[in-house]
């Protein structure tokens, strides 16, 4: 089991399995429904959330693995805990006069208070940072493992793959509707692009949980190997 769990094709095939799975049993049994279960509260709201506490608790039990690499453990938590806080909405309650203080719009806009603007603008360059660090740090061994068959870099690899196309779903209605004289889109469509949005960051935490998981179990035998 432990062979399979770590192989470099676990984390590609059984998100490829569960995802499509998902999406064909909603579109082709429940197509009424598809909007309806992206909402907050809702069934993929609860397992995106739930997905994130279990992250964060993986990351506090297996803190003891990044003992040499304290800093960025402590970068991993940091970034958790914030997409967290962004999942559960944080971020539409803590400006008085806007509805997030975490868009361009936000900072563009001459009603908006100068105090919020430093705030909101140092939280932001503090993920931005903290991103920056890892990319810098990791990106060429990320290359060169990847090729050879890494199953964390694997893992990490679908995981950028599942943000970049849940962000992609997320902005084409909008950047639709900015391209055609602000036409929306038909709502079976603007459905269709939420489904695949929360869908795709449904699978976001656990795809990390399994990235760290597979680096415990390598690290544990790796060090029973030195022993």
């Amino acid at each position: 089991m432990k062979k399979i769990f770590t192989s470099p094709f676990f984390a590609p095939t059984v998100f490829t399995v569960l995802w499509t799975s998902l999406i064909f049993v909603v579109l082709f049994f429940y197509p009424s429904q598809k909007f309806a279960i992206t909402t907050d509260g809702e069934i993929l709201d609860i397992i995106t959330n739930v997905g994130y506490i279990l992250m964060i608790a993986t990351m506090l039990m297996l803190a003891s693995d990044y003992r040499e690499k304290t800093t960025t453990w402590g970068i991993f938590l940091f970034l958790g805990i914030a997409a967290f806080l962004r999942e559960a909405g944080i971020q539409h309650h803590l400006s008085k006069t806007d509805t997030t203080p975490f868009k361009s719009r936000f900072f563009l806009n001459p009603d908006n208070p100068v105090s919020e603007k430093i705030v909101f603008g140092l939280i932001l360059l503090i993920i931005f940072g903290a991103l920056a660090y890892l990319a810098i740090k990791y990106t060429k061994h990320l290359i060169t493992s990847f090729f050879k068959l890494n199953p964390i870099t694997w893992t990490t690899a679908v995981f950028c793959v599942v943000l970049l196309c849940a962000k992609f779903a997320d902005r084409y209605p909008s950047n639709w509707r900015s391209q055609h004289d602000k036409i929306s889109l038909p709502r079976e469509q603007i459905e269709f692009w939420s489904l695949m949005e929360e869908s795709l960051e449904m699978f976001l935490p656990y795809l990390v949980i399994a990235a760290m998981l597979q680096y415990h179990i390598l690290l544990k035998s790796r060090n029973m190997i030195e022993k």
